[in-house]
């Protein structure tokens, strides 16, 4: 059988992406492994892509043979407005996801997670140009050097409008490893003990650096 040939291309964010990047977000967070409700899964993916897109003032997929796989998100200070139609609509789907015992119990573990981060960035006490925000590469689609170009294309960003230095958020559920062999700092760390559908878990929780 003849393996169909695989093009990888690049592009700026779209809004017609949304719906898969959101897909590939729950894919990687496990709502679906998490969640029994259906429509609390889909309000989780909406929920969180949308948080993700109220700072990024840089947005950028890698697609294979025309189809969305991977995105970066990244910021730099001083540069454009927060979007405040993603934030209202991350309320909105706060707001529905708050109308169910499951959607509460995952809000609740989100806003946890979001203050032990804004924690360990307030103690850290550094200051820098750009955040990068999010990077994920669809998990079936791993391993062909669309990551690598998608960080690139973050760095190039920063870099080109001034930008100095930068710093992201990661755990112990992503390949936090990958920013390590990319020359990345881990300037703190965190612990906490999560319960998911009545399990405990532990996770760790960084905040990595990168001087430009």
């Amino acid at each position: 059988m003849v393996q169909k040939k695989q093009e990888i291309t690049y592009r700026e964010l779209r809004k017609e992406d949304y719906r898969q990047m959101e897909r590939i977000l729950g894919d990687t967070w496990g709502f679906s492994r998490r969640c029994k409700d259906q429509k609390v899964v889909r309000l989780l993916e909406k929920s969180y892509w949308a948080s993700l897109l109220t700072q990024e003032n840089f947005a950028r997929v890698a697609l294979i043979n025309g189809k969305p796989v991977g995105v970066v998100l990244a910021r730099k200070e001083g540069k454009g407005r927060k979007n405040f139609t993603m934030n209202f609509r991350g309320l909105f789907y706060g707001i529905r996801l708050g109308l169910s015992q499951e959607g509460r119990s995952n809000l609740k573990l989100f806003r946890e997670l979001n203050r032990q981060n804004r924690q360990m960035f307030k103690e850290q006490g550094e200051k820098f140009d750009g955040e990068l925000i999010y990077l994920n590469i669809l998990r079936s689609k791993k391993g062909k050097g669309m990551g690598t170009q998608l960080w690139e294309d973050a760095k190039a960003f920063i870099k080109e409008n001034g930008g100095k230095n930068f710093f992201f958020f990661t755990d112990t559920t992503c390949d936090y490893k990958f920013y390590e062999k990319k020359g990345c700092q881990r300037i703190c760390a965190s612990e906490k003990i999560v319960d998911i559908n009545g399990q405990r878990k532990h996770l760790e929780m960084f905040i990595y650096k990168y001087e430009l």
